[in-house]
């Protein structure tokens, strides 16, 4: 059997969004998800949730893909193209470039233009414009953006609704990316009160607020406060999914990466080994996932037995 690599940097995940043929009202599978549709509201909405979800998939699955070079590693990107059909155009639903280019100064600027406090349209637009930039890597007018769209939903929705909590978290997002830690941190926090307040301690719509924050505190090197939100996650995840599912395994990983980083080397080994313990049936031992897993145990029990002999 002939094994096929894709080199990172020319390849993209594509994803087809089904929501004019299969989900939109009169579609085959509209019945189905209607009281969500009601729900969450208009297709840009939808697109946005994707977008974001998709963007941070590998990050909240497995960290070690996501490393900035500040930790040592190297940033993987994760090219993502969409083919989408929505009822209104993108060139209606985004506002134009800037004449002067993503990030570069302009004149007027579609962020600084003047929009009605509860105009919920010109937020979904000002979000839009926001994960733009982002795609350009025009960080600064991305977090400009965001906070433009955020100011106008909490205004409409009062600051407990859930579509609240989306906006500041696309804008924790750039703050983080920029490496405002302080600025995300307090943002995924209210991100994740509202989530919590609206649907329970235990909804499944919990994993991304607790991913993001606890993915926040192991780039920041918190190692104390990651741990035990990682360790939330991973109950969530094993009352959802299972015990032996995929989603726990690598939430268990990130937990032995944080003792890892306090070289606190006996919690490391153990959890390491849970993730093995999960992984190897279901991967194989020649997986690189589970080799790698492998390699981060034994470097935790080498240095276990290193400090070991240096007590003695």
């Amino acid at each position: 059997m002939t094994t096929t690599t894709y080199a990172a940097d020319r390849t993209a995940l594509l994803i087809v969004d089904p929501y004019n043929d299969f989900m939109s009202e009169g579609g085959k599978f509209y019945e189905a998800i209607r009281k969500t549709a009601e729900a969450v509201g208009d297709g840009r909405t939808w697109l946005r949730q994707l977008h974001h979800f998709v963007t941070r998939a590998a990050c909240t699955l497995w960290r070690p893909a996501c490393r900035g070079a500040g930790r040592g590693g190297q940033w993987t990107a994760l090219a993502v193209g969409m083919a989408v059909a929505l009822a209104a155009s993108p060139g209606q639903a985004v506002p134009a470039m800037p004449a002067g280019g993503f990030g570069m100064p302009t004149p007027v600027s579609p962020v600084n233009e003047a929009i009605v406090a509860d105009d919920l349209d010109a937020a979904e637009r000002l979000s839009d414009l926001g994960d733009r930039y982002v795609g350009q890597h025009a960080l600064a007018d991305a977090e400009a953006a965001f906070r433009g769209a955020l100011a106008i939903f909490e205004a409409a929705l009062g600051p407990a609704d859930p579509r609240v909590a989306d906006s500041m978290t696309a804008l924790a997002d750039v703050r983080a990316e920029r490496r405002d830690f302080t600025g995300a941190e307090s943002l995924y926090q209210r991100a994740l009160a509202v989530n919590e307040m609206a649907y329970g301690p235990d909804d499944a719509r919990l994993t991304s607020p607790l991913a993001n924050l606890a993915g926040l505190y192991l780039t920041w090197e918190r190692w104390d406060q990651a741990i035990p939100l990682y360790l939330r996650l991973a109950n969530l995840f094993e009352r959802l999914l299972g015990a032996d599912d995929f989603h726990v395994a690598m939430t268990l990983d990130h937990v032995a990466e944080a003792y890892a980083g306090q070289a606190h080397y006996a919690e490391a080994e153990e959890f390491y080994g849970r993730v093995l313990a999960i992984l190897t049936p279901r991967l194989g031992s020649d997986n690189p996932v589970v080799q790698r897993v492998l390699t981060e145990q034994a470097r935790a029990r080498r240095q276990l037995e290193l400090s070991g002999a240096k007590k003695s």
